[in-house]
């Protein structure tokens, strides 16, 4: 029996009306074989609110103009995150969903839904530090650590608005979907192409979008455009990051039940980074503490391209509720898991699409994201 022929239907009403005509194996066969022909599937893109369905225990997916506190009460209907990075652009076919709230040292399980910092003696509530290490004499300084790739030493060189290919040294700009007609450079002003060829300005290196037409993987994103070598964009592995950086802990060991994360870089810090450390304990809905990790650069990079879409679903989640979710910080600076160098570590810039690299001792926002299982 030839059984390479596949047609997929989008509805199982469709694949009824259509099997009787279609050369397809019996039922029988398919479970002998584990062969699967009908699979009733949506399609998971960038700006779909993720809710988790307290009486049904599993999770449903809504647009942002569908999405309402009538037809979704919170008390039911507990909403996760949004999706960030669509199924068709993973390798194993799992989208992934960004954190309704900013990441919290003081509330660590549940972060906080508010992009105004509360500032204490010398640490902020939502501005965290990516971390590293000190001595015995308890001054700053900073090791390679050991399963994280390290892209310092690599030139990446990325096409300029003339055409012509220039080595940059580890930045240069996403495009996005959020930039006003006036301001961007738009190479194609197709509506479809948006956050696909649309830069904030005239110059600087340009980096390529994430995705294809289809939202697949852009085969250009994460190699530079000289010679073809792996970029820093080339990291799309935050979970495995944030493991490495949770082994390493030494500073805090009880981090997993203490009720507060340290967020501070003076005194005796073995081994300690409170950026991942929120992202691990941060759960909400149907997740558990640990599916949450701090996103590697190649990952926080998918959200420029699509950002005004993930925008507009984060504030409809809050115009239902307030407490649950606050929109991204249009100029704010975000913190990856991918390493740069002994002392710097990867963040993006929301405000012009900017991925640059700083000091693991600098503090800034955090925004975890979490795997979804394949629907």
């Amino acid at each position: 029996m030839d059984i390479r022929r596949v047609k997929h239907f989008n509805t199982e009403a469709e694949f009824l009306t259509n099997r009787c005509v279609l050369p397809i194996p019996s039922v029988a066969y398919c479970k002998a074989t584990g062969e699967l022909y009908f699979r009733k599937k949506t399609k998971l893109l960038p700006g779909h609110i993720v809710l988790w369905d307290e009486d049904e225990s599993k999770r449903i997916y809504v647009l942002p103009s569908e999405y309402n506190g009538t037809t979704y009460p919170t008390s039911r209907y507990i909403p996760e995150g949004i999706i960030a990075i669509p199924e068709q652009f993973t390798p194993d076919g799992r989208a992934v969903m960004i954190s309704l709230v900013n990441m919290s040292c003081e509330t660590p399980e549940t972060g906080k839904a508010s992009n105004s910092a509360e500032w204490f003696d010398d640490y902020a509530d939502i501005y965290l530090r990516w971390g590293g290490y000190s001595n015995e004499n308890n001054d700053w300084i900073y090791d390679d650590i050991p399963g994280l790739e390290n892209f310092g030493n690599r030139k990446n060189a990325f096409v300029l608005p003339n055409g012509s290919v220039s080595g940059g040294d580890a930045w240069g700009y996403l495009p996005s979907d959020s930039y006003h007609a006036s301001f961007v450079d738009s190479e194609e002003d197709n509506a479809a192409d948006a956050g696909t060829h649309w830069y904030a300005g005239l110059s600087g290196y340009r980096l390529p979008s994430p995705f294809d037409a289809l939202y697949g993987h852009n085969p250009q994103y994460g190699f530079n455009g000289k010679d073809h070598q792996k970029s820093f964009l080339s990291d799309l592995d935050g979970y495995a990051n944030t493991q490495v950086l949770l082994d390493r802990e030494i500073y805090q060991p009880d981090w997993e039940t203490d009720s507060k994360i340290v967020n501070l870089y003076n005194g005796d810090f073995r081994e300690h980074h409170p950026a991942a450390l929120c992202c691990a304990r941060y759960h909400v809905g149907g997740t558990e503490a640990g599916d949450w990790y701090l996103p590697a650069i190649g990952e926080l990079g998918c959200v420029m391209p699509r950002f005004s879409l993930i925008q507009a679903a984060l504030e409809a989640v809050a115009a239902v509720d307030s407490s649950r979710a606050v929109p991204l910080v249009e100029s704010g600076n975000y913190w990856s898991s991918t390493e740069h160098s002994q002392d710097i570590a990867y963040n993006l810039n929301t405000s012009n699409g900017n991925v640059y690299n700083d000091s693991k001792s600098n503090d800034k926002l955090v925004r975890a994201f979490c795997r979804l299982p394949r629907i």
